[in-house]
């Protein structure tokens, strides 16, 4: 099926073009590529449109347009998705499903501990692939071959992290809220350590940790805010002079803009941060 479209450029995968619109685009919920958008275009948010890449053509949906920054050209949106796209899309989910249940029992016979969580058959019919979670690495080379036989097309086997597992499953999280990787989180970012300490969440890991066992996704929300109120505020072992005298910092609360300071003569006093005056 042609369009006016189909002609655009295709650039190479894994390259950057500054030059480019870029949007992201889902192709299930473990896929998802930066795609350059044809120039004169009107594509939004929501949007289902095909993907050239590569490797031929899939369908997707757009679910961040025009992104600036420098990203990995991944596919060119073509066109616009079809009643005929969709209609063959929804035929191709229920191939892949039965093609899950041939992997399953492959699976089985060659004794490998993973969960299959998923298929994806593309548009053009030209690949498929599975994804699974395991708890270590494993050897399914054996198991590649016979579902490629078994199905006489060309095969990927992908394993993914619990946190894609988590957003595939859904569930409540510690808040009573369906999980934020579920119900609105587009991209999941890596969360660290520092993120909790710079809230001064000292706690046990466990408690921060979310269904998927990996720290909480929203302690990242107030980052930007933490960042920028933790260089407004003198660092811990600052040496800095009040009306009181001198002495060092020794705690910072970036929320309230106050500091607990210990002074020459060995007694501690919080102080606002507008009272103090730091050594050079």
């Amino acid at each position: 099926m042609e369009s006016s479209n189909s002609k655009s450029r295709i650039l190479p995968s894994n390259s950057t073009d500054n030059r480019q619109e870029m949007s992201l685009v889902q192709f299930n919920l473990f896929k998802r590529n930066w795609c350059v958008v044809p120039q004169e275009s009107n594509y939004k948010t929501g949007d289902t449109v095909i993907v050239a890449d590569e490797e031929g053509e899939d369908l997707g949906e757009i679910v961040a347009i025009n992104v600036a920054g420098v990203h990995p050209i991944e596919g060119t949106i073509v066109r616009y998705a079809t009643a005929e796209d969709l209609q063959l899309k929804a035929e191709l989910d229920v191939k892949a499903e039965q093609a899950l249940e041939l992997f399953r029992r492959l699976r089985d016979e060659f004794n490998l501990k993973m969960q299959v969580v998923g298929a994806h058959w593309r548009l053009d019919r030209k690949k498929i692939c599975f994804y699974f979670i395991a708890d270590e690495k494993l050897n399914f080379r054996l198991l590649h071959k016979a579902i490629a036989s078994a199905l006489n097309t060309r095969v990927a086997i992908k394993q993914i992290g619990v946190r894609d597992h988590t957003k595939l499953l859904g569930g409540l999280g510690i808040c009573g809220r369906v999980v934020c990787c579920r119900q609105f989180l587009k991209e999941l970012k890596p969360i660290t350590l520092r993120m909790a300490r710079q809230q001064h969440l000292f706690v046990d890991p466990t408690k921060i940790s979310g269904l998927c066992g990996k720290l909480l996704c929203c302690l990242s929300y107030e980052e930007e805010v933490y960042q920028h109120l933790i260089a407004m505020c003198p660092q811990v072992g600052t040496r800095i002079k009040t009306s009181g005298g001198e002495g060092q910092v020794i705690e910072v609360d970036v929320l309230t803009r106050r500091l607990r300071v210990r002074f020459n003569d060995g007694n501690e006093q919080i102080i606002a941060l507008e009272e103090l005056q730091i050594e050079q």
